[in-house]
């Protein structure tokens, strides 16, 4: 899963239209290649039972932010205005709701967090997909 913040530069529509989806709940993973807890949420994601998890529940999208000098605006595609501070994940249900605004953040600390709480932080909004 290395380098799975490529430097593409996102448009805001696009990213709102998979909000949109109706097909799919997604997960969105803000950071950049240079951020060391970025890097961990990224080898979390790629533990076996998170990526059972995932495979079954979301589909995956990962957001560059570079220096904070990319994709900043798609923030605001979720509610929210941020300057600094990666990784941020942004879970969206079918319907579109952002389930983990007020959590969004968790993972800035990420290699200070054991590896099975993603598990536990993505179960714990089960009932609302």
């Amino acid at each position: 899963m290395n380098n799975q913040f490529s430097g593409r530069i996102e448009n805001p529509q696009v990213i709102e239209e998979l909000m949109a989806d109706k097909k799919s709940n997604k997960l969105f993973v803000f950071g950049a290649n240079w951020c060391p807890d970025a890097m961990n949420l990224l080898k979390k994601l790629d533990d076996n039972s998170v990526k059972e998890i995932l495979n079954n529940q979301f589909v995956t999208y990962f957001i560059d932010v570079e220096k904070y000098s990319i994709n900043m605006e798609i923030y605001k595609s979720f509610g929210v205005e941020i300057i600094e501070g990666i990784p941020r994940v942004f879970l969206v249900n079918k319907s579109g709701k952002v389930l983990n605004l007020k959590s969004n953040d968790q993972w800035r600390d990420s290699r200070n967090i054991p590896d099975t709480e993603f598990v536990k932080y993505l179960q714990s909004f089960s009932s609302e997909l």
